[in-house]
């Protein structure tokens, strides 16, 4: 097994594993699942900080996904895995390892989940590993991949894990299937790109906007339709965890204006911004930086990428909280950490 294990939970309360549970949504999982009164084991990579879960009551793990050894080693003893650990990035030079995290990683968790026999797991998936919607209409659990055309490694790795997973439910596995929207809020350490959007729009770096828009979660809302998908979910379901339907000019001038930022966004053509952030990605990475937004990722969200939340509403009885709390929230936090000014 790699890296090192720490513990100081004594509890005799079943034992949930929360994969990727340091990280930015992870965390999350953890607090709401100690709040309801769950002891919780963490896998975190060897090296990964942990300062997301620091002062919590939870077992530490040190593992990688990509380990069938270590994954067999987390899971040992636990009645529910929450598996979150993924990599989420629209930008890599090398996209290899995040098609091993997302994919092998998912099936090695879920296969050593079987084994051991847990009661069920929670599986994070991603409203990129659905289909979008047609313009004008509303996409569910139910809408069709077809973004093929893209080369948005990231979505394909989330829409092939997710058929991974629903594997294991057809032979009989119980696994329940979360797929949040854009996530962001407090507790952002990487930023991931969600929280760099809000840091860049925050900061003043956002030339304008242009079509499109997409669904927008809470961390903390994300997180609490895992908890009640374990809850109150069925077996094989799959739940969107959307709050809130934006197009991008609604979205940007908000967060500009709870920034505190008074000038206005033009609108760019599409073309011309395509062009921009070209430019703009080519340079970012002959300095060795990320690019602030990859082509792919512009050409997903150019049409309105919006969601029905109504399953997540009806079935496990999830109330989201306002847009603009998650923002200022999100701004505060960023602000602390000084990455805006």
């Amino acid at each position: 097994m790699s890296g090192s294990t720490s513990s100081t939970t004594t509890s005799s309360q079943p034992l949930d594993l929360v994969t990727g549970g340091a990280g930015f949504l992870g965390s999350e999982i953890v607090r709401q699942l100690l709040a309801a009164g769950r002891s919780v084991r963490v896998l975190a990579l060897p090296d990964e900080q942990l300062d997301n879960i620091e002062g919590l009551d939870v077992e530490v793990v040190r593992g990688d996904v990509r380990s069938r050894e270590d994954c067999e080693a987390a899971v040992l003893g636990c009645s529910r895995v929450y598996h979150a650990a993924a990599i989420y990035r629209d930008y890599m030079p090398d996209p290899t390892p995040l098609y091993e995290v997302n994919m092998r990683g998912t099936f090695n968790m879920l296969e050593a989940s079987r084994r051991e026999g847990v009661e069920h797991v929670v599986f994070t998936a991603s409203v990129v590993a659905l289909g979008r919607p047609k313009p004008g209409e509303l996409g569910d659990e139910t809408t069709p991949y077809e973004a093929w055309n893209i080369d948005f490694p990231y979505s394909r790795s989330k829409y092939h894990s997710r058929r991974l997973a629903e594997d294991f439910v057809t032979w009989g596995m119980d696994v329940r299937i979360v797929c949040p929207g854009m996530v962001f809020g407090p507790g952002d350490v990487g930023p991931t790109p969600s929280g760099q959007l809000i840091v860049n729009v925050a900061s003043g770096k956002a030339p304008g906007w242009t079509e499109g828009g997409c669904g927008y979660v809470d961390v903390r809302d994300a997180a609490r339709v895992h908890v009640l998908a374990s809850e109150k979910g069925r077996p094989g379901r799959r739940y969107l965890a959307v709050g809130h339907n934006l197009d991008n000019r609604d979205f940007l001038t908000t967060v500009a204006k709870i920034a505190g930022r008074s000038h206005k966004l033009p609108k760019i053509p599409k073309p011309l911004a395509r062009m921009y952030l070209q430019t703009l990605g080519k340079l970012a990475i002959r300095r060795g930086d990320t690019p602030m937004m990859t082509r792919a990722m512009f050409d997903y969200s150019c049409q309105p990428v919006f969601f029905n939340n109504r399953r997540s509403v009806d079935e496990l009885g999830m109330i989201y909280r306002p847009i603009t709390e998650t923002i200022a929230d999100a701004i505060r936090y960023f602000r602390d950490q000084k990455l805006i000014d």
